[in-house]
């Protein structure tokens, strides 16, 4: 046998190894072998460039120690200026008076390191005793079964040395129209918001005051996301104390299917409708509102197969709306605040990333200047920024 005849046949044999292997693979992982070979490919360095967020000088947070103070220092490089003094932070509810003390030590210390770099507190206060992840029932809550232990909890927040401003605003009962929580039916929100403000404001009496609802709202145990309504939160609200809130909040996110699937709400106009939002404060005689939401690069991201993506560009193009009903709030007489939601969540249970960089490199990513651009036309419509990320 010829030496190009044993060549070929070998190319040959070859060449059927390497497709067998290739279905082989496909049928194991899913992935089409190319795709694995792609994988290998050394990605082009990114480097973008931002523009300042503001004509402000950053605030000074060298030496931190606070994981939300060391992510807006991050977004103060990507502005190259300032970018806000207030930020939302996460408290639980105490279930007795042991977890009442505990959070309290952790909080007043998270609240005294706020204050030290000028950072107001966006406190948002879930129905979950965090020390032991118990829920709070909304029903047993407004009868007062958990006020001796949030009593506690705020005089050990008191004697720690915190001031009502350092207080900063504080929000009971986030998002209570969705199914996350234990009892939770509209008639218990307004009394338990009363009992807990006023608990609150025994201790601190010039704290400022907040509540966030969601624009959907469903039943307290429909988990099908598909069945929200945006209806009015007349039902919520009614009962809240005349003056004791200071501003109120609407929550709305864009939302995609899973990979293959259908429809989507890309548009604030729809996921952050603003007629909700002035009812509820013209109700509450309060003309200070806040729209808390954010966008996605991944949906769904513990599952490649069915992973949803957002570009850039796509980005870029929501917040465009929610400026524009940020301003149409605005327009009608009411001081208007955009909080932004951009914490990496993608390894967690919600699977989504709301983040505009990782690894605290704002410079390598396409979507950074999606959020700084985001940031300096509200400031150029005077419409205020605040954040969450840690």
């Amino acid at each position: 046998m010829k030496r190009r005849h044993v060549i070929t046949i070998n190319l040959i044999f070859f060449g059927l190894m390497m497709f067998s292997a290739g279905m082989v693979y496909q049928f194991m992982t899913g992935n089409k072998p190319l795709a694995a070979l792609t994988s290998f490919r050394q990605a082009a360095p990114v480097h973008v460039q931002t523009s300042n967020c503001s004509s402000r000088a950053p605030l000074s947070l060298g030496g931190t120690q606070s994981p939300y103070l060391r992510k807006l220092s991050t977004y103060q490089q990507a502005c190259h200026s300032f970018v806000t003094d207030t930020m939302m932070i996460f408290v639980g509810m105490p279930a007795s008076d042991k977890a009442a003390i505990a959070a309290a030590q952790q909080d007043a210390a998270t609240i005294k390191e706020f204050a030290r770099y000028g950072i107001r507190p966006l406190v948002m206060a879930e129905p979950t005793d965090y020390t032991t992840d118990a829920q709070i029932d909304f029903a047993q809550f407004s009868k007062g079964a958990y006020t001796k232990y949030l009593a506690t909890y705020f005089s050990q927040l008191k004697a720690a040395g915190i001031t009502d401003r350092q207080m900063g605003i504080w929000g009971p009962f986030p998002e209570a129209n969705l199914p996350y929580w234990k009892n939770n039916d509209a008639q218990y929100f307004a009394p338990s918001v009363n009992r807990y403000i006023s608990t609150l404001r025994t201790y601190f009496p010039q704290v400022q005051t907040t509540i966030m609802l969601n624009a959907a709202t469903y039943e307290p145990t429909d988990f099908n996301w598909a069945n929200g309504d945006y209806v009015s939160w007349l039902s919520y609200i009614k009962g809240i104390t005349p003056g004791s809130i200071t501003t109120i909040g609407l929550e709305g996110f864009p939302w995609l299917p899973k990979q293959g699937g259908q429809g989507n709400i890309l548009n604030a106009a729809e996921f952050l409708n603003p007629t909700i939002v002035s009812e509820a404060a013209d109700y509450l005689k309060t003309k200070q509102v806040w729209l808390n939401t954010g966008t996605f690069s991944q949906k769904y991201a513990l599952d490649r197969a069915k992973t949803a993506y957002l570009s850039p560009q796509q980005r870029k193009a929501i917040l465009a709306t929610v400026t524009e009903q940020a301003g149409a709030l605005q327009s009608k007489g009411y001081k208007v605040s955009v909080n932004i939601f951009a914490e990496d969540k993608s390894q967690t249970a919600e699977e989504t990333n709301w983040s505009y960089w990782s690894h605290d490199n704002p410079f390598g990513s396409l979507a950074a200047p999606v959020i700084t651009d985001f940031i300096h036309g509200l400031n150029d419509k005077h419409i205020n920024f605040w954040l969450f990320d840690k």
